[in-house]
């Protein structure tokens, strides 16, 4: 019932959007925004530059491969899944194509759309498209990554264990993990 009655109430009013400051990566805006209560509140809000990421569950042989590579954030090698920016004019299955052959070597022909994650929507407004691809086929293309990735393969069944002895994960490959498990018919 609260679900249902937050949602009737008026949306918040940006009453004003600043930008702060931009990188290559990033904007950061400050927005004012009014609230149907009258009150008023400043958010500073990191705004990602392009059309939103894509990351790939690749599955083969009931096999989830992972790439482990280095996360300048955490100044330490992570596993993650292959992954990457949509480039202007890229659907999200063309996206997930092109980072699966520069990442692990593969391409796909069976590409499903999952879910929209939002990274962490208080403050950042980057959106990932989880997709789950099947059917693949060696096929390598050049990709932006400054050394080699490890490839890193899991039995289906094996994943819970897998996961809970790795230190560093992102965290976007939990959330496709279980949104795989719980939300699809993939598994």
């Amino acid at each position: 019932i609260i679900y249902k009655i937050r949602h009737l109430l008026p949306m918040p009013k940006i009453k004003n959007r600043k930008i702060i400051s931009r990188t290559d990566l990033f904007r950061i805006d400050k927005l004012n925004i009014k609230f149907d209560n009258n009150q008023v509140r400043d958010y500073e809000v990191i705004c990602g530059t392009g059309h939103g990421a894509v990351m790939i569950i690749p599955i083969i042989n009931d096999e989830i491969i992972f790439i482990r590579e280095y996360a300048a954030a955490i100044d330490d090698y992570s596993l993650t899944l292959p992954k990457g920016k949509i480039d202007e004019g890229e659907s999200v299955i063309e996206a997930a194509n092109r980072e699966m052959q520069e990442e692990i070597g593969y391409k796909s022909d069976d590409i499903k759309f999952l879910y929209l994650l939002d990274l962490a929507p208080g403050y950042v407004n980057h959106k990932t498209n989880i997709v789950v691809a099947r059917s693949l086929s060696e096929s390598k293309l050049d990709g932006d990554e400054p050394e080699p990735l490890e490839l890193v393969k899991c039995k289906i069944n094996d994943l819970s264990g897998f996961l809970s002895k790795e230190k560093n994960i992102d965290s976007r490959v939990l959330s496709s993990i279980f949104i795989l498990k719980e939300f699809s018919d993939d598994l």
